[in-house]
């Protein structure tokens, strides 16, 4: 890895603007089609962007940098308790550059030296109540297993560990030590380098990949028609679109067809549960309850609504 450029006293704006010369480690799963947040097409908008400006208040985003000394300490606690270890977390100060290729940029939460594993980043998480089934015991949302994948991808060979501490809900922490995967990271290296060259370099756009995030883009790039414009495609181009329209028509038909049979189902439910409040089927709950709205600008009303738990 390389020092690129000092995070001392450096603007949000300036980090905007060197975040926007490189693939970073919360872009990486965009680009990958693994994040919940980015798309491949959103990933490029963001980095052939000539307008860099403040982002629009982020309070989450805030707030994890807020905890970030408070999440530190109860590492330190955790690692403490877990490998008997007392370490010296220390703040990365420097935007890290790839040894070999100029583009692939990382900002590292925490780092240690680990008296066997070696340099270890370490990575800090806030998330919602609502994330908690995501954080299982075992592993962590694809989009940031790939974004510490990343870190060591870029720290080198050297670093073997990576560990992530995440606060659930503002009431449990957990911290995850994963280990360096090498095809991962071969992957990481492969699909990274063909979007910066063929995409990013080229000006062109990746194609939009049905997220809202892809959604919101192309929203961005055509915010506006041009009246009486008619666009024209190649023979190639319109056979092709086509050949999408009809599997769209295809889907369509399909999606109805599942929608009935799953509301058949419901309506199944609905008749072995009768009047019945509650009923359980193999572990599973199930629920029928009466739902009031309250009165507002039109009249309240009142339904019984089916909830099936998993």
């Amino acid at each position: 890895m390389r020092k690129l450029i000092s995070t001392k006293n450096m603007t949000h704006e300036e980090w905007l603007k060197i975040r926007q010369k490189g693939i970073g480690g919360s872009d990486i799963a965009g680009i990958l089609g693994l994040s919940p947040y980015k798309s491949a097409l959103s990933v490029y908008m963001d980095k052939i962007d000539t307008d860099i400006r403040d982002e629009e208040e982020n309070i989450p985003a805030e707030l994890g940098l807020e905890l970030e000394p408070f999440m530190s300490k109860k590492f330190k606690t955790w690692i403490l308790k877990e490998e008997g270890l007392e370490i010296d977390l220390k703040e990365m100060k420097y935007i890290l550059q790839d040894d070999k290729i100029d583009y692939f940029l990382v900002n590292l939460d925490r780092y240690f030296e680990h008296p066997t594993r070696g340099f270890c980043p370490v990575e800090i998480k806030t998330t919602t109540e609502f994330k908690r089934k995501s954080w299982t015991e075992d592993e962590v949302p694809d989009e940031y297993y790939m974004q510490v994948q990343h870190q060591m991808m870029i720290i080198g060979p050297e670093c073997k560990w990576c560990y992530l501490i995440v606060l659930i809900g503002n009431r449990t922490v957990k911290v995850y030590p994963i280990p360096r995967n090498n095809k991962v990271i071969k992957d990481l290296r492969d699909r990274g380098t063909d979007f910066w060259e063929n995409f990013v370099q080229k000006k062109i756009a990746p194609a939009p990949d049905g997220s809202d995030s892809a959604g919101d883009a192309l929203k961005t790039l055509y915010p506006e028609e041009h009246p009486e414009k008619q666009m024209v495609l190649s023979e190639k181009e319109e056979e092709e679109l086509g050949a999408e329209l009809a599997k769209a028509d295809d889907w369509k038909l399909k999606a109805k067809v599942l929608k009935k049979e799953i509301d058949g189902i419901k309506q199944l439910v609905i008749s072995k549960i009768k009047d019945a409040e509650l009923m359980m089927v193999q572990g599973r709950k199930i629920t029928y309850k009466t739902i009031t709205s309250q009165d507002h600008m039109v009249k309240g009303t009142s339904y019984r609504k089916i909830m099936i738990g998993k």
